[in-house]
């Protein structure tokens, strides 16, 4: 008798959530809100819930426009006076090669004077003369044993480093605001998980608030949800907050408001396949060991250069002289001539050799900085590497972990409605399987920031973030420089 009371009792409670559950689902079809029973809570266990109407949004408000990664690191470089110093630097190297090429051009020279001269002559004392001369000498460079040619060498050598120099540095401040920038799209991602992950625990609450009015389940088990959500509220202001630290980064290093940060594009043929593939591309393609290899290439026909000034210098000489009252009356004297010349320079002081062996100290500190850099960029590009595999060895684990929390979860729900579950098993469930998901976003940025620093090494990350657009001119006039105060 007993136990047929009990299965009634079942049926009836059964019937009636059935009953409820459908009007419930009515309701939602119509756009309303899902009722929750009135609840008594005692003083030591009362949380806030969401207000009525609001439907448990807390949503932040974000720009609806989406932020253009490459305007933004455009601008910044067109604002930042590391980047102008470098373009003016990468000016005057330019300059410097039209002015080592001026060594094979011809040199015009004009001379002209006038004034008062007196001669004296077998002591005997002239008259005073008005002295007038003037001279034109065009001189051109034949051969000079290679020191007019290593000298344009040297100054290519120059520009190109200079040419790299700048590069580095576009690559390294396109890299911490792309840093900015996935930091800002990782906080965007999580927020929304966290957002998806509150409405999901309400929803638990709002079915543990039924069945506790049907004598189902325990206040207990309602404080527990209750709790639960307020944890979830707690980590979403947490978030939103370091949202707004990631925003507030974005605009101290780019001096503009963010908009809404977007996916940003696989790095695909870009990125070399391994380490030791990425370590063949340093000579060719790393600005800073390009930057050092084009200073010590520098040197080297400086060095050449220099040994040319010990050897005599050829070229052809022509003139042409208007004179007239020059060393007495003499009345108008006219000239020209043309000839070979040969210069060569014996002794001064032992200054060419001491600029030669000071040339070749400089060598030989070039040859030091090109090894130590060379280690520096193998090194950075084996740890970014290392830090890329840990990151795509995780796809995987945390992929089979989200479909494992996913069937758990869906499990736990069933299970727990047909009370073979508790309250704290449907719960964890759902926070491991949240839990999951938030680690597949950080693990996502970890593993475009690993990819895009070796890409930042090898000098491909503007051209990645900026899908192969150019970059426009970005030199500026100087500022003005401001009046002093009297």
């Amino acid at each position: 008798m007993t136990g047929q009371v009990t299965r009634t009792r079942v049926a009836l409670v059964a019937a009636s959530a059935l009953l409820m559950a459908q009007a419930q689902g009515a309701q939602a079809a119509q756009g309303q809100d899902l009722p929750v029973a009135p609840v008594q809570e005692s003083s030591d266990t009362a949380v806030p819930m969401p207000q009525p109407g609001s439907d448990g949004d807390d949503r932040s408000e974000l720009p609806l426009e989406t932020e253009s990664l490459r305007d933004a690191i455009v601008e910044s470089l067109k604002s930042n006076p590391d980047i102008q110093i470098a373009l003016a630097k990468q000016d005057d190297a330019k300059f410097g090669v039209d002015e080592a090429r001026a060594g094979y051009m011809p040199h015009v020279d004009m001379q002209v004077s006038y004034g008062p001269e007196i001669v004296r002559q077998d002591k005997v004392t002239g008259d005073w003369n008005k002295r007038f001369e003037g001279s034109v000498t065009v001189t051109q460079n034949v051969w000079d044993f290679g020191a007019t040619s290593n000298d344009i060498k040297r100054a290519k050598a120059s520009y190109r480093a200079m040419n790299w120099a700048t590069r580095e540095q576009i690559e390294a401040i396109t890299f911490d605001i792309t840093n900015a920038y996935l930091g800002m799209l990782q906080q965007q991602k999580l927020i929304e998980l966290t957002n998806d992950e509150l409405a999901a625990t309400r929803k638990i609450l709002r079915m543990i608030t039924v069945q506790k009015e049907l004598g189902l389940t325990t206040q207990a088990d309602v404080d527990r949800a209750k709790a639960r959500v307020e944890n979830i509220q707690s980590t979403l202001l947490d978030r939103q907050s370091a949202l707004q630290q990631a925003r507030d980064t974005y605009k101290r290093l780019t001096d503009r408001v963010p908009g809404r940060a977007a996916d940003l594009p696989q790095t695909g043929p870009a990125l070399p396949p391994n380490v030791d593939a990425a370590i063949d591309m340093i000579d060719r393609h790393s600005p800073r060991m390009a930057q050092a290899v084009e200073d010590r290439r520098s040197l080297d026909r400086q060095y050449a250069s220099q040994k040319g000034t010990f050897f005599p210098r050829v070229g052809v000489q022509f003139q042409g002289n208007h004179r007239y009252d020059v060393l007495g009356r003499t009345g108008l004297v006219q000239d020209a001539r043309g000839m070979v010349t040969l210069s060569y320079n014996f002794l001064n002081g032992g200054a060419d050799v001491a600029i030669r062996n000071r040339i070749g100290a400089r060598l030989r500190q070039a040859d030091f900085e090109l090894d130590r850099r060379r280690r520096e960029v193998e090194q950075d590009l084996r740890a970014d590497f290392e830090s890329l595999g840990a990151a795509r060895q995780k796809i995987a684990t945390i992929g089979s972990e989200i479909a494992s929390g996913e069937r758990v979860a869906d499990l736990y729900r069933q299970q727990f409605k047909e009370g073979r579950r508790s309250v704290f098993d449907l719960l964890d469930s759902q926070q491991v399987l949240f839990n999951a998901r938030a680690n597949a976003v950080s693990n996502d940025i970890a593993m475009k920031l690993a990819e895009y620093r070796v890409l930042q090494k090898l000098g491909g990350l503007f051209d990645l973030v900026s899908d192969g657009q150019k970059l426009p001119p970005i030199a500026t006039p100087a500022p003005r420089p401001r009046p002093q105060a009297d």
